[in-house]
């Protein structure tokens, strides 16, 4: 009986989801809810408006060699600079210590200052006190157009 490559392709495609295409990773991912409250702050003079990106990102990750700092944990917007408290979900078995990262989104098009911006300002401060299910962390914004990585000195 002779097929046609349009029947085999249709067979293949039909079988793709039960052919086993890659390993099965059951790994148990531990989670510890953190309600961070806290504020975001401007200096005195400096540009108030536009929303705030604020990131979560543990102090350190890896072991030996491997070890880097500031694994992104997750990232929100908030409204713009003042109080806020927001709740986390924080992966206990992926690094440990908490940092908090934030900038100020003046042009709204959610990038660090892109070409011809270069009034977003950004913050970062070790969140002391981690593990614990409360916090309070104060961020001044006062760098501008500084990553994470360029203000974090462990």
């Amino acid at each position: 009986m002779k097929r046609s490559p349009r029947a085999a392709l249709a067979l293949a495609l039909a079988l793709l989801p039960a052919l086993p295409l890659g390993g099965c990773v059951n790994d148990d991912v531990h989670l510890y809810e953190v309600t961070l409250r806290g504020e975001i702050q401007v200096p005195r003079g400096g540009p108030y408006s536009g929303h705030v990106h604020l990131e979560l990102r543990h102090a350190r990750s890896g072991e030996g060699g491997l070890a880097y700092p500031l694994r992104r944990i997750t990232t929100i917007e908030l409204d713009g600079v003042g109080p806020f408290e927001e709740t986390f979900l924080v992966p206990t078995d992926e690094g440990e210590g908490l940092v908090a990262y934030a900038w100020l989104d003046r042009d709204g098009d959610g990038l660090l200052c892109a070409p011809g911006t270069s009034d977003e300002l950004a913050g970062l401060r070790e969140v002391d006190g981690f593990p614990a299910h409360a916090l309070e962390v104060t961020i001044l914004l006062e760098h501008p157009c500084a990553g994470a990585e360029i203000l974090y000195a462990p």
